[in-house]
């Protein structure tokens, strides 16, 4: 029989305490920041490129969102600094001595920018009335000697001193009482690493926006990050849509868990596969790729199920057979168009499209379509 001693009650909690202790002071060391209140001027020209090309402030890291706010809120905000109603703070990581990203803040210090130096002229303004469709080019001169110098706004600064790793966390937890997050920009802050990577650098390819009907940043499916997502839904359905359980934001979060960090092998393979659907789907369908028939001709409106459809249906063939396809693309268009007189695909495409007994529908329809003789 052992005579170990069994640690007291008392014992426990003393080790417990100082664990929680040492968390702390451990806490307390790893961020350092500084605050200072900067004008509108200031910031304005800590966004604009300098004799390097580089801005002081950079707007798009990695973890950051595309932007989202309209004109009539970015107006709002610079009506906020004309009536002097406090804003909140702007958070800053510095990232080298001089260089900074934002963590939180990005929106508002878009429409700074935006107005002092991009020419957005106001609107929907609800007290500042005069000023409706003023850029602040077109104000007296001693309003923007003003606007310039003295608006200040709370800037909370991240020193590089601080642990890296927290900056993201910070972002996260700011951003938890603003506006809601979107799934995509939740993976985008999450699941950091070289699957993001590709993800973003794909959903660029220029085919893809333009089914999407990207056209600037300002497109809603840019800001919303739907083109990214559609490319990680490829990923997430390509080895899987016969087995999909029906949750499509669960498979796409687990996907990214599953291969957050892969190997430059495995994300050149990726990469290769996806252009490789993408680009058969551009020769085969053309413009009326990922789109819906009806009586009336060909609708403009891109659809999840027709994407997922032919995507993961050209992802099937062989090359042979793909090359075969393409030969045939004004009768395969045809044969989709035919498609659509079926009422239970036209269902799987269009109601409940993450169902997983239709995502297999519309697969298998489209895959036996393309190998029709």
């Amino acid at each position: 029989m052992s005579n170990k001693a069994v640690p007291t009650v008392q014992q426990n909690a003393g080790a417990q305490n100082d664990k929680i202790l040492k968390r702390f002071l451990l806490a307390q060391d790893s961020l350092v920041y500084q605050t200072a209140d900067l004008s509108l001027g200031s910031l304005a020209g800590m966004m604009s490129p300098g004799a390097g090309g580089t801005a002081a402030i950079n707007l798009d890291p990695d973890f950051q969102r595309r932007e989202r706010w309209s004109t009539e809120k970015q107006s709002g905000l610079i009506e906020s600094f004309l009536l002097n109603v406090p804003v909140p703070p702007i958070y800053l990581a510095e990232d080298e001595y001089g260089q900074y990203s934002v963590v939180d803040g990005k929106q508002r210090l878009s429409a700074i920018r935006a107005f002092m130096t991009e020419n957005l002229a106001l609107r929907a303004l609800e007290k500042f009335t005069e000023l409706e469709s003023r850029s602040f080019a077109s104000l007296p001169e001693p309003l923007q000697n003003a606007l310039n110098i003295r608006p200040y706004v709370r800037v909370v600064t991240l020193l590089k001193q601080s642990d890296p790793t927290l900056k993201f966390e910070v972002f996260t937890r700011l951003n938890r009482g603003g506006e809601p997050m979107l799934p995509q920009e939740l993976r985008k802050v999450a699941y950091r690493g070289s699957l993001s990577d590709l993800v973003f650098e794909l959903s660029k390819t220029s085919f893809l926006r333009d089914q999407l009907k990207i056209i600037s940043d300002a497109s809603p499916a840019y800001k919303n990050m739907e083109d990214a997502e559609y490319v990680l839904r490829y990923f997430a359905l390509r080895n899987g849509w016969q087995t999909f359980p029906g949750s499509l934001r669960g498979e796409l979060d687990g996907y990214m868990v599953k291969n957050q960090h892969l190997k430059p092998a495995r994300i050149k393979s990726l990469r290769e596969d996806f252009l490789r659907s993408l680009n058969a789907c551009q020769k085969i369908w053309g413009e009326h790729a990922f789109k819906r028939h009806t009586g009336t001709g060909w609708r403009s409106q891109f659809l999840a199920g027709m994407y997922d459809a032919e995507m993961l249906a050209v992802g099937e063939l062989t090359d042979p057979q793909l090359a075969k396809a393409i030969t045939k693309s004004t009768t395969i268009v045809k044969r989709t168009a035919a498609l659509f007189e079926d009422p239970h695909f036209e269902k799987s495409v269009r109601q409940g499209t993450n169902t997983p007994s239709f995502v297999r529908n519309r697969v298998k329809a489209v895959t036996a379509m393309l190998h029709e003789p």
